[in-house]
């Protein structure tokens, strides 16, 4: 499999198959000119996929493929390392969101039903993925790092198939406590397990030599932590601080955050950490740290901004996507659909028998499982931030292609999933919540 030079020699490695069309004039190309296109393309193809019935997230992301160096050729490979920046902050807001919501009363409430369930189709994915990759015989790391963001859900997907159907009850609190759960254990587990492939990737010429690259990616990961809690701790003492009635304290309490959320994505690459571990742990930190009103006032104060950074990070994510491999690798299309199909069957065959084993309703046993096939965000974040580490970026060409492979197989695997994955939430949705209100879903 051949791959495109890098813009730069600082840009992450991605795959990139097909010729690139340079499509606008010199003068047109700047940065911030390209900004406001890819905002403009942003809206339009999210409205229209809103009203064709599907999440505006899908709209984004082919509007990504259309702008990418593999269709029109709007987004470059330089203009995607141009605006590098604006991806590490939409991706540092989406794990600072997920951390947010870990509150000690909320996992509480949970129950251990959801933290069961959670459980088992966090790790069934992953064994069913890591088997098939294998057995289609895939590098190692490749299966690994595919394996690892295979537990990766689109929350977002399912919040809005939820929101248009007005579902409500026990069936949709148990879809949404899973939800909670899911991506920060998720993210969790990928830095481990892409930590450990991508180590043993580059320290191939002896055990030694692997154990200690595992050791100081071991360090890195609860470093990232670390750093992400303290500055949320900090957070927390300049809240004090800066809190009050003084005319225009909460503006400069909102200023605050924003600059600490900064400073934990400029920390944690400039030291080679995970970005998304340290603002996870910094969201965690500070919504444990305040009360309820302040927690949601927080978190409306980061949705202040993360609506168009969203809408940025899907079209940035899905300029990456490797288009032509739809019609010019097939291998890699099939390894894409493998990879979705074992992905869903390990969420789905798991939550199933741990329903069973747990008792519960014939509701959340059949339908349950349903509400997690598609990847988003998530799942396209943790893969680009691994293919633009330092690590990946240090090792040998023929290392790196290995890591390129998985990227590739994730990002096709999250656009299939996108295309597929609002029908069979909404499937579920409709069957599991109908049964669950009319008490046909009791055992």
């Amino acid at each position: 499999m051949k791959t495109r030079g890098q813009a730069d020699a600082n840009a992450p490695r991605r795959p990139e198959w097909g010729r690139r069309s340079k499509m606008l004039p010199v003068d047109l190309s700047h940065p911030v000119v390209v900004l406001g296109l890819v905002l403009i393309f942003a809206a339009l193809f999210g409205d229209a996929a809103e009203r064709l019935g599907v999440p505006w997230i899908t709209g984004c992301i082919l509007a990504g493929v259309v702008l990418g160096p593999d269709a029109i050729g709007v987004l470059t490979p330089q203009k995607l390392s141009d605006l590098g920046p604006f991806l590490q902050a939409s991706l540092a807001l989406i794990a600072f969101n997920i951390g947010s919501k870990l509150t000690g009363a909320r996992l509480k409430a949970f129950g251990a039903s959801i933290g069961w369930l959670a459980l088992v189709q966090l790790l069934a994915p992953m064994a069913a993925v890591l088997a098939a990759m294998a057995a289609l015989g895939l590098p190692w790391p490749t299966a690994q790092i595919a394996a690892a963001v295979s537990p990766a859900t689109a929350p977002t997907t399912t919040y809005a198939v939820v929101r248009r159907l007005g579902a409500s009850g026990p069936f949709v609190d148990r879809a949404l406590g899973v939800l909670a759960i899911n991506d920060a254990a998720a993210i969790l587990l990928f830095s481990v397990i892409s930590s450990i492939a991508v180590a043993g990737l580059a320290a191939q010429s002896s055990a030694a030599e692997t154990w200690t690259a595992l050791a100081a990616a071991g360090r890195e990961e609860a470093l990232s932590v670390v750093t992400g809690a303290t500055l949320g701790a900090f957070y927390l003492v300049l809240r004090d601080v800066i809190a009050g009635g003084r005319p225009g304290w909460d503006d400069r309490l909102r200023a605050t955050l924003y600059a600490l959320l900064l400073l934990a994505v400029g920390t944690a690459l400039a030291f080679g950490l995970s970005h998304l571990l340290t603002t996870l742990a910094m969201g965690a930190m500070v919504a444990n740290g305040v009360g309820r009103a302040e927690r949601e006032a927080t978190q409306a104060s980061v949705g202040d901004i993360e609506q168009p950074l969203y809408m940025i990070f899907f079209v940035l994510a899905g300029a990456h996507l490797p288009a032509t491999d739809l019609v010019g690798h097939g291998a890699v299309v099939m390894a894409a659909l493998v990879y979705v199909l074992s992905r869903v069957a390990g969420k789905y065959v798991a939550v199933f028998l741990g329903a069973t084993a747990l008792r519960l309703d014939l509701a959340t046993r059949r339908y349950l499982g349903l509400c997690f096939p598609s990847q988003g965000g998530a799942a396209m974040g943790l893969v680009l931030a691994c293919n633009g580490s330092q690590a990946v970026r240090g090792l040998s060409p023929d290392a790196g292609s290995q890591v390129e492979m998985a990227v590739s197989i994730v990002l096709l695997g999250v656009l299939f999933s996108q295309i597929f994955g609002p029908i069979v939430i909404d499937y579920a949705v409709r069957r599991g919540a109908a049964s669950s209100a009319t008490g046909g879903g009791n055992a």
